[in-house]
């Protein structure tokens, strides 16, 4: 079960992140700022994020929609902090070059993201008392 919800929890970030990408590129060429640009498109994707994550990752362990969502907000939050602060320690210690930093912190942080997703944002809704 665990691989399955891996590999379904990689689908819907490929999706988020194509979402996230075509909605940036999209807005930066209309003459958005790019700032703006890449936090709307952030917030649409994580939007995506959740709801594929809600309704096809995590489906079969029924989570609360409510709970799940700021759960999730924050599981997403500290995903990108643990991203950053990979990056930055690999960048500062200069042992690989900035590309695979980058490829390095970004799996770290998926890992990250999948487990607090799978225990905590998205964890089984209590059975009825």
């Amino acid at each position: 079960m665990i691989w399955r919800q891996a590999l379904r929890f990689g689908l819907v970030g490929a999706l988020a992140t194509l979402v996230h990408m075509a909605i940036g590129t999209i807005l930066v060429q209309s003459g958005w700022q790019p700032l703006a640009a890449n936090a709307f498109a952030f917030a649409t994707a994580f939007l995506v994020s959740f709801a594929g994550h809600l309704g096809f990752s995590f489906a079969d362990q029924q989570p609360d929609p409510a709970a799940a969502l700021w759960r999730y907000g924050l599981v997403a939050l500290a995903g990108f902090l643990c991203n950053e602060a990979i990056l930055a320690l690999l960048l500062a210690a200069r042992l690989i070059p900035a590309a695979a930093a980058l490829w390095v912190s970004t799996a770290c942080a998926a890992v990250l993201t999948f487990g607090l997703a799978k225990a905590w944002a998205f964890g089984r809704r209590p059975a009825p008392a």
